[in-house]
């Protein structure tokens, strides 16, 4: 490719705010089509303990029982509409996430 003047014509990169400033509103409903939507955030809240699990899934006893070295669990307190909450969260080592959550409010 050459100009008028003989010369060969140079490209220039597009940069990057350029470039996302063109998609607009078609290109990213286009990439919620092929991506689909995001997860959502793991906690959920039930009532003031913000629980992995919503509704808990065991109770709070099954919640702080652990098996020896491989599971442990998170204990915490809270307070809701006049009420005193415990919370719990249930793991096993090795995993990021956790397999049980309980709650209780009096």
């Amino acid at each position: 490719m050459s100009d008028k003047q003989g010369k060969a014509g140079v490209s220039r990169p597009v940069g990057r705010r350029r470039l996302l400033s063109g998609v607009g509103a078609g290109g990213l409903a286009a990439a919620a089509a092929v991506f689909g939507r995001g997860t959502p955030a793991y906690a959920a809240n039930w009532r003031c303990c913000t629980l992995i699990h919503n509704p808990p899934n065991m109770t709070l006893a099954e919640c702080r029982y652990t098996s020896g070295s491989y599971t442990w669990y998170y204990n915490w307190t809270c307070q809701s509409k006049g009420q005193t909450c415990q919370c719990c969260e249930h793991y096993i080592y090795g995993v990021d996430r956790a397999n049980g959550s309980a709650g209780s409010c009096k």
